[in-house]
């Protein structure tokens, strides 16, 4: 989301020549013969460096040939020679923003909206800003204002639609999209939004009917190609999902959500050593936070004589997932060392336990002891390590420390006939707040699992999402457990302690795959590519049972099987115990 409108700064000038110039630039610039509007406005640079009406157009001349660089120094020279002129700053922080200088941005938009209150491109361009700053909340009223200002705005109408879609809210996204569409009804991008948020509700034949007719009438326009492969993906269509994608790179060989998204649709198929490729392909650009450690060279499975730091990338789970690898390739290397910083760091106790790991660092100071020679991430290792299904699983690879289970035993009780950890609530951590939504049970429709008699239910869920009086009147039904969970250490040791684990939480179920443990997943219909080689089972986790939605974000029928399952392993154990 980088739209923003910006109109160009004007003048008056007494010499001709430069009026002259300034205007034939600024007509050349809105024709889109940019070049050639660029060797103008460098030529009235070179008369007047100071001139800052040639400075902020030819800033903005600068951001729309993709120099970033230029533009800001154009723009910044300008604002400070006419501190009270709020275009300059305006136009200052949206090349800010594209330099991902986002705060620096905030305080140019800022001043500029203490000069003109009712500017609704700074308006705009401070919710971009504040976006990708993930202060969300404060992005939407940024939008709505702009939009308060001067309704005929497509730029933040459809920047607003875009956070209501990524949040969820499709019925909100889809007032802002028509805002657009009721004046352009061939409007590519709000067509697509439109067409996403029917996605997000369920709708996929209808989404995908949607998108096809955009990308007949744009056959150019990559969003829509990806979208599309996207609704196609959460159809289960891969091939046909495979196809689009291709189509949004070839139109966009930069487009790493297209790349993931191809990688998807051959795991999903099992075609393992051509996804994995693609798989890195598509996150190759990913760097490590520390500024250790992104000057070393990737690491690509050849030998090492130094220390090899692995970092982590995506979610929790995700780097459980692919730990598993590290004693596959430790051999290739003379060190291993894990850093683990800031979202990471609950996992150190856990990795730590994991053979082939020589230390675990969760401080980034720490990185220069160790002396690392190269570095890779932990999602790379499957692709380093050349597995395909039939090799993901060689046993039970994390464990949880003695004294840990120790002490989670004197928590759990012991008197049931079945120990059972439960979560319901997810938290998506990135731009794709939807996912939340979608995996996660409401406590009323889990609820009746907790009528199943012979059964001590435990919390998994540490923090806030895990408060089991969203339970009300039942909650004296699960242990609070999750409240004393510190860290993933912890919740493997709790899980050492139980029978099974049931969870839409896909952290909580590598946990327990990892320690070999039986989890049942309760998976979402459009689920992610590591589940769909089975409708039950999984080659990662032999352990790991899938209960999976048959319609699209339903989950009572989800949850009347577990109950149906559980009550049955009740039986199970009680005959067992009798024995």
């Amino acid at each position: 989301m980088t739209r923003a409108s910006n109109p160009p700064a004007s003048r008056s000038d007494d010499d001709g020549g430069v009026l002259r110039d300034l205007s034939r630039a600024i007509e050349l610039q809105h024709r889109g013969r940019l070049d050639e509007a660029e060797r103008l406005y460098a030529g009235l640079l070179a008369r007047n460096e100071r001139d800052p009406t040639v400075l902020i157009n030819a800033g903005v001349l600068a951001l729309a040939r993709g120099d970033v660089a230029t533009a800001t120094k154009r723009l910044d020279a300008a604002a400070a020679l006419v501190p009270a002129n709020a275009i300059a700053h305006g136009n200052l922080g949206l090349a800010l923003i594209h330099a991902g200088r986002f705060d620096e941005a905030l305080v140019a938009l800022d001043r500029a909206l203490v000069l003109k209150p009712d500017f609704a491109h700074a308006h705009n361009s401070r919710g971009i800003a504040l976006l990708r700053g993930n202060r969300r909340e404060e992005a939407r009223r940024a939008f709505e204002r702009a939009l308060a200002l001067l309704p005929a705005y497509p730029e933040a109408a459809l920047n607003l639609g875009e956070l209501e879609n990524q949040d969820g809210d499709a019925s909100r996204s889809r007032a802002a999209f028509r805002r657009i569409l009721e004046r352009d009804p061939e409007h590519a991008l709000a067509r697509v939004g439109l067409a996403f948020g029917d996605a997000l509700e369920g709708r996929l034949d209808e989404s995908i009917a949607s998108l096809e007719r955009v990308v007949d009438d744009h056959a150019n326009n990559v969003a829509a190609w990806q979208t599309l492969g996207a609704v196609r993906n959460w159809a289960w269509r891969h091939e046909a999902a495979e196809a689009a994608y291709r189509k949004a790179v070839a139109l966009d060989a930069a487009n790493r959500d297209a790349r993931f998204g191809i990688a998807s649709t051959l795991l999903s198929r099992g075609r393992y050593p051509e996804g994995l490729a693609a798989f890195e392909t598509s996150r190759e650009r990913s760097t490590p936070s520390a500024a250790t450690l992104r000057p070393l060279p990737r690491w690509s499975g050849e030998a090492l004589s130094g220390t090899l730091v692995l970092h982590g990338e995506q979610g929790l789970g995700d780097v459980v997932q692919f730990a598993r690898f590290v004693p596959r390739v430790r051999e290739r290397v003379s060190r291993v060392v894990v850093w683990l910083d800031d979202y990471w760091k609950p996992l150190a106790p856990l990795l730590a336990t994991l053979r082939g790991v020589d230390q675990v660092i969760v401080d980034a100071a720490g990185l220069t002891d160790v002396e690392p020679s190269a570095r890779a991430s932990m999602l790379s290792l499957a692709h380093i390590a050349g597995v395909t299904p039939e090799t993901l699983w060689q046993g039970r690879y994390l464990a949880a420390t003695e004294d840990r289970i120790a002490l989670w035993r004197s928590r759990v009780d012991a008197s049931a006939a079945l120990r059972v950890g439960l979560a319901w609530s997810v938290h998506a951590r990135d731009d794709h707040g939807y996912v939340t939504g979608h995996k996660s049970i409401a406590a009323g429709t889990l609820a009746p699992l907790l009528d199943v008699a012979g059964v001590a239910f435990h919390s998994l869920q540490p923090g806030a999402p895990g408060d089991v009086s969203a339970f009300g009147s039942r909650a004296g039904s699960i242990a609070a457990t999750g409240a004393m969970i510190e860290d993933f250490g912890d919740t493997a040791a709790l899980i050492e302690n139980l029978d099974l684990v049931i969870t839409p939480d896909t952290a909580v179920a590598h946990v327990a795959g990892a320690l070999d443990k039986p989890v049942w997943l309760l998976e979402r219909f459009h689920g992610c590519w590591r589940w769909r080689l089975s409708a039950s089972a999984s080659p990662w986790y032999p352990s790991l049972r899938i209960f999976r939605q048959a319609r699209f974000n339903e989950w009572s029928d989800v949850v009347q099987r577990v109950k149906a399952e559980l009550e049955a392993t009740v039986r199970a154990q009680t005959t067992r115990d009798a024995r």
